[in-house]
């Protein structure tokens, strides 16, 4: 992202993530200097914070630094001996969308929020646009398509067909 693209389309990103018992929550803000700054916290099922990182990071040094702190979280789990459900697998060896991180335009809208409204599952979704599950879930919250944190397809309320 050039630092012309940063300054006119600011990246504000706020996410709650809930994995297990464990609660994450996750803004990015643009600074002034063409920084981002990130903050992750995340709480027990009590609301007692767990753990808390925060850091400003340059946009041309995400990728680099999605390798960096997967292998040194890695790391720490292997010397603390925490146990972790499966073990982190090289960027490389992960299959990338090939729209990841990518600007949506207004047609891929239109058609996540057609194809959403016609019933399709999150991966089908996410194969058809190129996205991760993450990317489309994020962007029908963005679009107001899903409450934050909310479920995936809310119950239907059609009245039921009379005989």
């Amino acid at each position: 992202m050039t630092d012309t693209a940063l300054r006119d389309s600011p990246i504000t990103l706020d996410r709650r993530l809930l994995l297990g018992e464990t609660d994450y929550q996750v803004t990015v803000f643009p600074t002034e200097d063409q920084r981002l700054d990130l903050c992750i916290v995340s709480s027990d099922g009590d609301g007692q914070v767990v753990s808390e990182i925060s850091g400003s990071l340059a946009p041309g040094d995400l990728a680099g630094l999605t390798d960096v702190l997967a292998s040194t979280l890695a790391g720490l789990i292997a010397m603390t001996g925490t146990p972790h459900p499966s073990p982190a697998r090289p960027p490389a060896e992960r299959g990338r969308a090939p729209n990841r991180g990518a600007r949506w335009a207004p047609a891929d809208d239109e058609r996540l929020r057609a194809r959403y409204a016609a019933g399709a599952a999150q991966a089908e979704l996410a194969t058809e646009l190129g996205r991760t599950t993450g990317g489309i879930r994020a962007r029908l919250e963005h679009l107001g398509e899903i409450p934050p944190g909310g479920r995936w397809r809310p119950p239907r309320t059609d009245p039921p067909e009379s005989p």
